[in-house]
């Protein structure tokens, strides 16, 4: 797949070209927030925030539970993992399940779909019918697990937030993998759910975590997403009128996120512009960024870098007279953060490039 030309702005959000910025640097998965514990059970864990769900997935690719199935098979047969109820028929969870006290059925869970997100919560209503201590440790881990399965292959149109993890991991497996167009599509999946939940209460990113709240939060994942729409529509405009899309919601959504945020969102919807053909849409987009903006380099570095080199590696210019006007601005104010976005480079540049 083509990737981001040298000349082009970064799409981390720096405002450094490119070849200045992240070229050289390798792509690390997210963290793990924390170390696994051999019991994912979390009810009495009150420092880890992280839903059960989410600690059950980390506890199975931990090296603790690696080390545990190759010196102490016995005991790891014991745990409950997401891979391992996912292995069982349908029928072999709700015999299971019966075993333990609990009937459940195609039509309850329907009725789940239609009052919870979370199919774990649907798991706490079964526990309700225990005295506390009288259930096991793996048994009630088999409970939260059997739901998200259940959930899962009773309602699939129905995602419940587990599955839109699952998504969202699949997501950054793919993105890892140099595979951005399928991170998006995954990625696209997702937010087309969350977006759907979203109430006009829900301001901002960690407002609306009642919504989603899984391995990566939703205001680090919305901007990894932003990211890897930009190097999808490099190679696929199309991936640039999902990203038109993706900013305008967020802009209209998250209006009490911090400055940054929405600047950063706003900058990358002229990118995006640019890079779905809309050259004067996307002018306007980034003007409005400097206007609102003036003391900061971001928009004048952006503008002039998309109108000096285009959007793509290869792309003619647009027009490389005015991006060196546009840098003759900032730098004439001068802008608080010239340094930072190399100003001054960045106009010799084109003035060289252009002479």
């Amino acid at each position: 797949m083509a990737k981001i030309g040298r000349n082009q702005p970064c799409p981390c959000g720096s405002g450094n070209k490119y070849k200045k910025c992240c070229l050289s640097k390798e792509k690390s998965p997210p963290s793990a927030s924390s170390p696994a514990r051999d019991d994912f059970h979390s009810a009495d864990d009150t420092n880890d925030s992280r839903s059960p769900y989410v600690l059950a997935k980390n506890f199975e690719r931990s090296d603790l539970f690696a080390e545990m199935i190759r010196s102490e098979p016995r005991r790891a047969g014991l745990f409950w993992t997401p891979s391992r109820v996912a292995a069982l028929e349908t029928d072999t969870i709700v015999q299971r399940l019966a075993r333990l006290g609990i009937v459940t059925t195609l039509e309850d869970f329907e009725i789940f779909a239609e009052s919870f997100t979370s199919a774990w919560s649907v798991s706490n209503l079964w526990r309700a019918k225990f005295s506390e201590g009288r259930l096991p440790r793996h048994d009630d881990d088999f409970l939260g697990i059997a739901a998200c399965q259940l959930w899962k292959r009773y309602c699939p149109n129905t995602p419940s937030v587990e599955m839109l993890d699952d998504w969202m991991q699949d997501g950054y497996r793919s993105m890892m993998g140099g595979d951005a167009a399928r991170a998006c599509d995954l990625w696209s999946a997702v937010w087309d759910v969350v977006r759907s939940r979203l109430k006009p209460t829900m301001r901002t990113c960690d407002q609306a975590s009642s919504v989603f709240d899984g391995t990566q939060c939703l205001f680090n994942w919305i901007q990894d997403y932003c990211l890897e729409l930009t190097n999808a529509a490099v190679a696929a405009p199309r991936y640039a009128t999902d990203g038109i899309r993706l900013c305008e919601h967020v802009l209209g959504q998250f209006v009490d996120e911090s400055p940054l945020f929405l600047r950063g969102f706003c900058t990358d919807l002229g990118l995006f512009h640019f890079l779905a053909g809309n050259i004067e849409d996307g002018q306007r987009v980034l003007l409005g960024v400097i206007r609102d903006n003036p003391d900061r380099a971001v928009g004048y570095a952006r503008l002039a870098d998309l109108l000096a080199y285009g959007p793509r590696n290869g792309d003619e210019p647009i027009d490389p007279q005015r991006a060196r006007r546009i840098l003759e601005e900032a730098l004439s104010r001068p802008v608080k953060d010239a340094a930072k976005y190399d100003l001054e480079t960045r106009l010799q540049e084109i003035r060289n490039d252009f002479a």
